[in-house]
Order: structure tokens, then C-alpha cells, then sequence
């Protein structure tokens, strides 16, 4: 204890040794516990510098330190409003960003159009099926195809086009059946696709039970179907003269029920009456049914001859009656109210089939909305001697008929009209190109028909002569099985070649998906359509302007433009010279004087035009090749009324 005590001292005498008013040790001489010592820093250092109340005060009230706060207080407030002004005059003046327009998947995907039975065989029976389409998912995200349509699945009494249902709540079990669908719509949604399903509600085919039942005039079913005595009761004069679409009378006898029943279409296909309010509700129910399921669209085939003048009048037309109209109104209903329950937008879509004047009623009718989509045909119809004239005109006359605001779409082929390929003849393999070029570039949803993005061609009779399969000409020629590989049945099927439900084109060792993906440099059908899908993700094209401008009966060109957004000029040749244009000249206002090249068809070399700075006052464009070129936003004039 001794030494810890002189430890203590000898501290002491070093602290005594410092200025006291600094540091002070408490308890530490007195002998005191070590453990209640304390130390006092600058005690009567801090009581000397500290200010008084009343100097605090004499300080407030003096002159200078007054003027000082309030010069301070001042320039606080005269910053911040400067500041504020000039964060409002930045937010007015600066350039603002352009308007991106709001849109729903059906405005902005590409839809593929499958024909489910000549998609791929997954069970090795000879036909296509849903687990086949399942199984390419994957091909689709290649292309840039986001939508898939699916051709009619319901069970048929086996007509080729499977449009004659004798159930609509089922699948026809050589494709699969309703649990495989709902598979597919998930996962589908799942990775940010969306399907859709063909409907053919106008009528059923003989086979259905409806049918059966209607012939025996059973409870509700007896006016399902439109029924009508003949002239005088006599049986063999139909009602009136009403003629189906072959020119034929659209009335036949059945001896059962003593009445003719009208079939617009063919014969084993009678026509479903919509006066009728329990067939209306039923075929409700079956769009319910499919919404459902998880389809996000269904498709309406054949909407025009839905409904019919009631009164049976010679002199009325069977075709677009103002309740066809009404009626795809009252669907839209039950679309629009799934969409809502659900959270998931779902589309009606259907086809301007006829006259294009009466079938934008499709779109909306008596101030209600109906069809989201209407499909133009017009583009079905071009073959190797349509011109670009053509081509505008059509272009320009459906673009001016649709409401404002409406999506349009195009299809250039189908199940019901020649490959797009054939149709070109000659020049097929690099027309092939330049029609996809233009669908895929013109305002609308873009419809594209499976195997057209290979430039798959129609299959000959004599092919179809050779498999057995005669009476399906001409009916089959554009629905071949899809050519994936230059292997055995074009790795459609694995099934023996006698069993496919129709034949293979012979020339699937050159034209398939495989070979053309194969490729690599760019040039093939295959890889200049994925080029084209990027493309179209571009604002101008998915929203903007359309300009049409036919320099001559050759060469087709159009402005797409989106106010604030780069601008586009696509020129396409389809002649058999070369053609050379001048924009600038004639059009000052819309194509400006320079341009860059966005994209060139894979036929034209790079020598042709220059990447940079392409004068628009003079373009050279060979035969059969096209171009898109393109200019900043900010260069941009608005487009010409």
C-alpha cells in the first residue's frame, strides 16, 4: 500500500508541476480510495471564457450583429426563390421526353398463326398436337414472336378445315385435350407469351347434339338453328333465294323436321341462330369457358354471316345484319369483364372478310366497343403481278376506314389461300423478303402464317395424288406439315411417311428451319425476319405515323414516324429493274435531306448504299431488294395531313 501511495504522490508532484486551472486531481493528496478519484479539466478556464447573460445580450442588441442577421436572413430567402425559379424555368425550357404511348400485348407482339395439326407430331401418330407446340416455345423467343393463334382443335366430323364443331368445350383427342391447353396457356404466360384460340361460332357441323335435338324440335334446343317452312309449304322450295358462299342455295330439306335449315357456308354446316336468347347464352358460356382456361384471346372465323335478317326477305343481304355487330358488342362484354376480374387483358379478334366498309362496324357498334383487332385480308390477295399502286392503295383505303385508335393487323397467307411464296412465282425467293418486310413494318399487329418465315411453298396435287390424298386439293396446298430439318419427314414427325395426315413438300432438304438457322450470315429468310421483329419494337413502328408514297407501279415507300421519336423511311422494289428515287425533293417535309440505313433486305450488298449519311434526294435501289432507313428524333418534321 506504501508504494502504491508514493505512486500517488509522485503523480501529484507531476500534475502539481502543470497549470492548475487546466487539470486538477480530486481526492488524489487526501489518502482518499484511489477508486473515488476524479479529474477536473479546465475548470476555471471554461468559467473565465464563458459569457455572461448580459453580454449575451449587449452583443443581441448591438448595431452591427442586427444588420448582420438580417443581411443573412435576406440572402437565405432570396437564394432559395432563385433557386426555385430557376428549377421552374429548367423543368419549361428543357426538352422534354417524347410520349410513349400506352399499349396492349395485341398491339405490340407478332402473332404466329399455327396450324396445330401440321405443327409437329410429339406422339409420332401423323399428326400435330398441343405437346408439339409445347415443345418449341423455345423457337418462337428466336424469332422474336411473342403471340402464338392456334388454328380450330374442337372434335369435327372430320372436315378438312376442323371448322365444323360437334363440341365446342373439348379438344379433338389427335391434339390433345383441355388440360394440355391450360399447360400450355401457363407456362406460355409464364415466360411472357400469350395465346390464342379459334372459335367458329356461326355454326356447328350436322354431328353436334345441338343439331340432333334442334331436328327433333327437344325443349330449348329446337330454335338453336335457323329454321325455315319452304314457299308454300311445298318441300321443294326453299324459303327464299338466299345463296351460300359458293353461289349455291344456302337452304336444304330436312325430312325429319319437315323445314329447310340455313347453312351460309356448306351443307353439313347449319347455321346457329343468334335471335334465339338460351343459344346466345350458351355460346357465352363457351367463351367463358375457354377465357377460363387461361387462353388470353379467342378469334372469330367467319364473323359476317352471324346473324341474319329476321324477317327472311329476299332482298336483304345474309351478310354484316346489323346484329352481327350488336352481338360481337355483347362479347366484348364478357371479355372486357374477365380482363377485369382476372387482371390479364384479353382480345377479340376477328377478320374484315368482304366489304371493308362494313366490317370496321366489327370494331364498335351503336356507340359499344366490340373486336379489339380486325384483321385486313386485302394482303392475301397479292401475287406476282400486284403492284406497288396496288399495294398503297390498299394500304391508304384500310388505314383511312378504321376508326382512330383502333389496332388494325395484317396477314399475308393463310389455310385458305396459296403460300405467299407460290404466289410470288418467279421471283419468289426474294419477294419472300420483301413482303415480310412490309407487313412487318406497317402500322398494325403483324399476322404471320406458319412456315412463311422459311418461304415454305404450296404443296403440288400431284403430291397429294401420290400420299392418297386427292380430295383434299385445293384445300390442303398451304397446310403441309412445318418443315423443322432435312432429315426424314422434315422432323415434323417420326411416324411412318404413310401415316402423316398429309404429305411433306419435297423441298424440305433446302427450305427448313434448321438449314436456314444454320446459315449464319445473315441472309436467310429465317434470320432477316428476327431482324425485322427487333425492328418493329421501335416506337415509330409500333405507334406512329403512317406516309404512303408509290413512286411508281414498282417501288413501294412509307414514312413511319412517332412525334419525339427516330423517324423511318422504308422503300421497297418490287420490280425486275432498278429504280433510283428522289424523297427529299418531292416530300421536303417529311424525308429529311441525309438518312442513315437501319436495315437492307440480305440481297443488297453494302456497296449499294452507304451506312452514313444516305442522300435522300438520290437512292439506287436494285430489283427486288428493300431498305429501311432511318434520322433522329429531334430531326424530325411532323407529317403532312
Amino acid at each position: 500500500m506504501a508504494d502504491k501511495a508514493g505512486d500517488i504522490e509522485r503523480q501529484d508532484d507531476t500534475v502539481d508541476d502543470r497549470d492548475e486551472s487546466t487539470v486538477t486531481f480530486l481526492n488524489g493528496k487526501s489518502g482518499g480510495n484511489e477508486k473515488d478519484s476524479k479529474v477536473l479539466i479546465g475548470k476555471e478556464y471554461h468559467e473565465k471564457s464563458c459569457l455572461t447573460k448580459d453580454e449575451l445580450a449587449q452583443f443581441e442588441n448591438d448595431p452591427f450583429w442586427k444588420r448582420l442577421r438580417l443581411a443573412l436572413f435576406a440572402l437565405f430567402w432570396v437564394a432559395w426563390i432563385l433557386m426555385l425559379l430557376s428549377a421552374i424555368i429548367i423543368i419549361l425550357l428543357a426538352p422534354r421526353c417524347p410520349h410513349r404511348a400506352k399499349m396492349s400485348w395485341w398491339q405490340q407482339d407478332v402473332i404466329y398463326k399455327v396450324d396445330v395439326a401440321a405443327f409437329l407430331d410429339s406422339n409420332e401418330d401423323g399428326h400435330g398436337d398441343l405437346e408439339g407446340v409445347f415443345a418449341k416455345l423455345d423457337y418462337f423467343s428466336q424469332i422474336g414472336v411473342k403471340t402464338l393463334w392456334l388454328t380450330p382443335m374442337f372434335p369435327t366430323s372430320h372436315s378438312f378445315d376442323r371448322s365444323d364443331a360437334t363440341d365446342f368445350m373439348a379438344i379433338d383427342e389427335r391434339f390433345g385435350n383441355v388440360d394440355q391447353l391450360r399447360r400450355l396457356a401457363k407456362q406460355m404466360n409464364k415466360i411472357g407469351m400469350h395465346l390464342i384460340i379459334d372459335l367458329v361460332p356461326n355454326h356447328s357441323s350436322k354431328n353436334h347434339s345441338w343439331f340432333q335435338k334442334s331436328v327433333k324440335r327437344e325443349g330449348d334446343f329446337a330454335n338453336y338453328y335457323v329454321w325455315q317452312s319452304g314457299k308454300e309449304n311445298a318441300t321443294g322450295a326453299p324459303p327464299n333465294s338466299w345463296k351460300n358462299h359458293k353461289g349455291e342455295s344456302a337452304w336444304t330439306y330436312n325430312e325429319e323436321r319437315k323445314q329447310f335449315y340455313l347453312h351460309q357456308l356448306d351443307t353439313d354446316q347449319p347455321d346457329l341462330n343468334y335471335h334465339d336468347a338460351k343459344l346466345k347464352e350458351e355460346m357465352a358460356e363457351i367463351i367463358r369457358f375457354w377465357l377460363a382456361a387461361g387462353v388470353d384471346g379467342i378469334h372469330i372465323s367467319h364473323p359476317k354471316y352471324l346473324v341474319e335478317c329476321p324477317g327472311f326477305m329476299e332482298d336483304h343481304s345474309t351478310t354484316f345484319f346489323n346484329g352481327t355487330f350488336r352481338l360481337l358488342s355483347e362479347w366484348r362484354d364478357i371479355f372486357d369483364s374477365v380482363a377485369e376480374k382476372t387482371s390479364r387483358p384479353r382480345l377479340l379478334i376477328t377478320d374484315a372478310d368482304g366489304d371493308l366498309t362494313k366490317a370496321v362496324n366489327y370494331y364498335g357498334f351503336d356507340g359499344k366497343d366490340g373486336a379489339h383487332v380486325v384483321i385486313s385480308q386485302q394482303l392475301q390477295q397479292l401475287n406476282d403481278k400486284t403492284t406497288a399502286m396496288d399495294i398503297s392503295a390498299w394500304v391508304t383505303t384500310w388505314d383511312r376506314d378504321v376508326p382512330h385508335g383502333r389496332q388494325k393487323a395484317w396477314a399475308l397467307g393463310s389455310g385458305d389461300t396459296s403460300r405467299i411464296a407460290t404466289r410470288m412465282g418467279s421471283q419468289r425467293n426474294t419477294r419472300v423478303d420483301l413482303m415480310n418486310m412490309m407487313q412487318m413494318l406497317l402500322p398494325g399487329t403483324p399476322i404471320l402464317y406458319y412456315g412463311d418465315e422459311i418461304g415454305m411453298e404450296d404443296i403440288t396435287k400431284s403430291e397429294l395424288d401420290s400420299a392418297g390424298k386427292s380430295s383434299e386439293w385445293p384445300f390442303a396446298r398451304s397446310r403441309s406439315p412445318m418443315q423443322w430439318t432435312g432429315q426424314s419427314n422434315a422432323g415434323f414427325s417420326k411416324a411412318n411417311t404413310s401415316m402423316l395426315y398429309l404429305p411433306v413438300h419435297s423441298n424440305y432438304p433446302s427450305i427448313n428451319v434448321e438449314t436456314e438457322f444454320a446459315d449464319g450470315r445473315g441472309v436467310s429468310h429465317l434470320e432477316f425476319l428476327a431482324e425485322l421483329t427487333k425492328l418493329r419494337n421501335k416506337e415509330s413502328f409500333l405507334f406512329g405515323d403512317i406516309y404512303t408514297i408509290a413512286t411508281s407501279d414498282t417501288v413501294l415507300a412509307f414514312v413511319r414516324e412517332a412525334h419525339g421519336f427516330e423517324g423511318f423511311l422504308v422503300v421497297i422494289n418490287f420490280g425486275t429493274g432498278a429504280e433510283t428515287i428522289s424523297f427529299n425533293r418531292n416530300n421536303p417535309n417529311l424525308v429529311p435531306a441525309k438518312a442513315t440505313v437501319q436495315l437492307t433486305t440480305p440481297n443488297l450488298q453494302a456497296s449499294d448504299l452507304q451506312k452514313d449519311n444516305v442522300v435522300t434526294t438520290q437512292i439506287h435501289l436494285e430489283a427486288g431488294r428493300g431498305v429501311v432507313l432511318k434520322w433522329p428524333g429531334k430531326e424530325q418534321k411532323r407529317l403532312i395531313d
